[in-house]
This record gives C-alpha cells, sequence and structure tokens, in this order.
C-alpha cells in the first residue's frame, strides 16, 4: 500500500477552532497514538492463513466420515468393508458385535442419554444362501419326537365290542363286532379284520388270516402292527392297496382311541411292500375321513308295527342325505330326506319310515348334485322285515 495516513493534529469537528482543555488533551493523546501506526502489506499471510483453515476443516471432515463407518461397522451387527476391487466397495459379513454393556443410547447430536432404551439387537449375519437365522442354528440338533427310553401307552381292554372298518365300493365302512375277552381291543379288532367275515355281506377285507399278528405302541405313542407276509399276499391295484392299508389304520386306532400314526411291518421288517408292489412308508397317519370313508352308511335298522327306523352316520352337500325302502318287487314305497353332517363333516342320522308288513331294502346315500355327471354316489343298503 503507498498511500498514508496523514499525520498531525485531528481536525475541529465544529471548525471554530474553540476546543474544551479536555477535548484538546483527548485529541492531542488520540493524535499521537495514531502516528505510532505504521500499516503494512498483510494480503499473502491472509492468502496463507485461509488454506490452512480449509485444510483443517477437510480433515475435520474425514474425521467425522471415519467416525460413521465405525458406528455402521458396530451398529451392522459384525459387517464391515473387507475389501475394494476395482474401485468399489465390497461388503462381506463379519463376526457379530458383541452386546453394549450399557443401556445409554446416542443422540443425533451424540450426546448420551442415561437410562434410555438400548437399541434392538441386530439381525443375524447372512448364510451362504443369503437367508438370515438365529447364529446356532448350523449347530442346533434336530429335535425328536420318540422320548428315549419312554414308557409304551396301554392298549385299552375290556370291550365287548369293537369298531371295525371293512371295504366296499371304494369306500370304508365301519360295523361294530362282538369279540372275545384276553386280549387288548386293539388286537381284537386287528383279528376281525384279518380274514373275518363282516355282518353285510357287501363289505369285504383283502387282509389275510394271521393269529400271531397283534397291536403293541412305542415310546413315542405310535401304534405298532406286526403282520405275516402271508396276510399281505394279495395282489391289488394302487387305489385298493392304500384304502386296505387304510382300513387297517382306521380299525387299529378307532379301537385304540386315538389318531397316532401305525407302523405297520411285515415279519419284523420296516418299509415293506404289501399285496404286490405297494411300498409302505415307516408310519401311516389316518387319511381325511371325507377321502376314504362312505359318505353314508347305516349303523342300526330296527323293524317296527308299520315302520322301520334308520340310524347311521354321513355327510351330503348342506347335510342333506336320502332314505328309501324298496320292496322285494323292486318298487320304491318310500323317499325320505333326513339331515347327517354337512360339506365333508360327518354327523349321525336316525329317522322313522312308514312301511306295510313286508320285506325291504333300506338305502341311505347322497343325493346327486351333478345333475348326472358326477359319479355315482357310494351309499349303504340293509334289509330288513316289517311284521
Amino acid at each position: 500500500m503507498s498511500d498514508r495516513t496523514p499525520l498531525g493534529p485531528l481536525p475541529d469537528p465544529d471548525g471554530d477552532g474553540e476546543l474544551s482543555p479536555t477535548a484538546r488533551r483527548l485529541r492531542e493523546a488520540l493524535a499521537a497514538r495514531a502516528a505510532g501506526v505504521h500499516p503494512t502489506d498483510r494480503l499473502e499471510e491472509i492468502h496463507v492463513t485461509s488454506r490452512a483453515d480449509r485444510r483443517r476443516s477437510r480433515t475435520r471432515a474425514v474425521v467425522a466420515a471415519a467416525g460413521v463407518a465405525a458406528v455402521v461397522v458396530v451398529g451392522g451387527g459384525g459387517y464391515a468393508l473387507a475389501q475394494r476391487d476395482g474401485g468399489s466397495v465390497r461388503t462381506v459379513a463379519g463376526s457379530p458385535a458383541a452386546a453394549p454393556a450399557s443401556s445409554t443410547t446416542t443422540t443425533a447430536a451424540g450426546a448420551g442419554t442415561p437410562g434410555a432404551t438400548a437399541p434392538a439387537a441386530a439381525p443375524a449375519p447372512a448364510t451362504a444362501s443369503g437367508s438370515t437365522g438365529p447364529a446356532t442354528a448350523a449347530t442346533s440338533a434336530p429335535a425328536t419326537s420318540t422320548p428315549t427310553g419312554a414308557a409304551a401307552p396301554a392298549l385299552p381292554t375290556g370291550a365287548a365290542r369293537v369298531p371295525v372298518y371293512w371295504t366296499g365300493g371304494g369306500k370304508l365302512f365301519r360295523e361294530f363286532t362282538p369279540v372275545p375277552g384276553g386280549r387288548d381291543d386293539a388286537t381284537n379288532a386287528l383279528q376281525v379284520l384279518l380274514g373275518g367275515t363282516a355282518a353285510d355281506a357287501d363289505y369285504r377285507t383283502s387282509w389275510g388270516v394271521d393269529p400271531a399278528a397283534e397291536v403293541t405302541r412305542d415310546g413315542s405313542g405310535a401304534y405298532v402292527v406286526d403282520v405275516s407276509a402271508a396276510a399281505v399276499s394279495t395282489p391289488l391295484s394302487a387305489p385298493e392297496a392304500e384304502l386296505a392299508v387304510q382300513q387297517l389304520v382306521h380299525t387299529v386306532t378307532a379301537a385304540g382311541g386315538g389318531s397316532a400314526p401305525v407302523r405297520l411291518l411285515v415279519d419284523g421288517r420296516e418299509g415293506a411292500t404289501v399285496f404286490g408292489s405297494h411300498r409302505v412308508p415307516a408310519a401311516v397317519e389316518r387319511a381325511p375321513q371325507v377321502d376314504v370313508q362312505a359318505p353314508a352308511w347305516i349303523t342300526q335298522v330296527t323293524p317296527g308295527a308299520g315302520s322301520v327306523t334308520v340310524a347311521g352316520v354321513g355327510t351330503a352337500f348342506e347335510g342333506t342325505l336320502l332314505c328309501t325302502l324298496t320292496d322285494a318287487a323292486g318298487v320304491e314305497v318310500a323317499r325320505e330326506p333326513v339331515q347327517a353332517g354337512a360339506n365333508g363333516t360327518f354327523g349321525e342320522f336316525s329317522l322313522a319310515v312308514a312301511a306295510p308288513a313286508g320285506t325291504y331294502t333300506v338305502a341311505v346315500f347322497a343325493p346327486d348334485e351333478s345333475g348326472g355327471e358326477g359319479p355315482v354316489a357310494v351309499g349303504d343298503t340293509k334289509t330288513v322285515t316289517v311284521r
């Protein structure tokens, strides 16, 4: 800078040349102080200082970014920046970070807030397939459904009549059959099924006789049935074989109680082939009723004076079954609706039908809702004589 500040006394602000002694002394002091000031050129110094300030600002930004990255690593449940390839950063799973010992959280400004709720645990690291799960999943042993050394449940005994399922028309029908004592109820029912004869001539069984066959239960509660190879030697089609196995499963579980699976052994071997080519799985569950049981079957027919009472079990669309009486000449003399279970749910039914003396065929079946285009409904028939 080439211009100099003029030196000398300060001008008179009023321009009258008259100053008080105090004002004069103050002017002289200020003038003397100003005369001692010699300004210099500080432009370069200002530039240097400005560059230094910018460097310090960038350093603080880098440190702050590093702090944020550290928070991401800790809060991300064990994720870290692993390596840089071709200018892009790949993120890989690391070891899960330990949970903080304090419940203090960090506010947006970075201040601690004592007593605040601790943040939720971080998600588990991704597995090789990309899914997430507990860190112990890879080492956890699968649960077993068979208690080690558990006592086998006892089988019921003492029933004078036991439920036995039979096949007919590709479906299962049930009868209650008188049995002798001395064995458990499930084994008694099994022995009736193996080569026995149903009370209704329309019912049958594909199982052969095996006096040594019996029912036991294992520690898991499953039923165990061991039959001879001769008892399963009749060749059957696949659907017939499957229905025969369900016949045994339904009989054993109905007589033994509950719906535990059945392990079927042939001469002590699991996974055997029965009825020609049907391989039995390790355990067989009861199939749904609507899939294997007849939609209607008659459990009792009681003739009376000028009438007959029909009772049974069934299911139909909206629960309506039909009951008919046909005389010896083939003439239908009565047709009555009766309510049972609806839409796959089985329920009991009973009705009394007026009929003069004579011998009749009683039939109960589900009405055809398909207009004749669906399969013929499987029903049940019984013969009764009204006196």
